[in-house]
């Protein structure tokens, strides 16, 4: 879901500038990971108006709950005020969401036909249905040790708490070759006891005779 987000900074009175300018870096940096993992899209400077500092970011998150706690991540939001404006897709968009310039046209449709079964399942605590979306011998690099194979992979899945979901966008695609299809994510795991895991997740598919399939599954943390 994707939010539009008006940020109003008012920097308090008798603030040095040596503390303005540590604020801003160390701001430059959380902007800079929350772009990373897809979760601040844009980021615009309107006209201001006199003795105001102002930004409009353009941010996806799973929901309005997410967002503040990404939002809350930021340093300026001590000095900040933010009206959160969310955004739904108009039919005439001439930019559909998540098309990429490097990816071709059949890319996303291919792609997330794939995740979305596999979020079904994983949302569902379904580890045999998640495991069906992998070919049979498919390298699996979660966060414990690789294994190969749907019956590894469904252990995995099967030993994650129940209640986790997971919410993928997607960054990046490419065709390294006819009938695979590489996509770079980020996918934000949500927990009922615990905080948000975001990671960064590469998948190779392959088109088999039963159409498409992860063959490789690889997550990065984000630093």
């Amino acid at each position: 879901m994707e939010f539009l987000v008006d940020m109003v900074t008012t920097v308090p009175d008798g603030t040095s500038e040596e503390a303005v300018a540590d604020m801003r870096a160390r701001e430059a940096v959380r902007a800079r990971e929350l772009a990373a993992a897809g979760h601040l899209v844009r980021l615009w400077r309107p006209p201001p108006a006199p003795g105001e500092w102002r930004s409009w970011g353009l941010f996806d998150a799973p929901d309005a709950e997410q967002l503040e706690r990404l939002l809350a991540s930021m340093p300026l939001r001590a000095w900040r005020h933010d009206t959160v404006t969310p955004l739904t897709p108009h039919p005439s968009d001439p930019r559909p969401r998540g098309r990429l310039v490097n990816g071709g046209p059949g890319d996303e449709p291919d792609l997330r036909g794939v995740l979305d079964r596999w979020k079904a399942a994983v949302d569902a605590h379904e580890p045999e249905q998640v495991a069906a979306c992998f070919t049979e011998d498919a390298i699996f690099q979660g966060l414990h040790p690789y294994t190969v194979g749907r019956p590894g992979i469904a252990a995995y899945y099967r030993a994650q708490p129940l209640g986790m979901t997971a919410h993928y966008r997607i960054l990046e695609t490419r065709r390294p070759a006819d009938g695979l299809l590489l996509g770079w994510l980020a996918v934000d795991f949500t927990f009922t006891d615990r905080p948000t895991l975001s990671v960064q997740l590469g998948v190779l598919l392959r088109r088999t005779p039963d159409g498409w399939s992860i063959g490789h599954y690889q997550v990065s943390l984000l630093p």
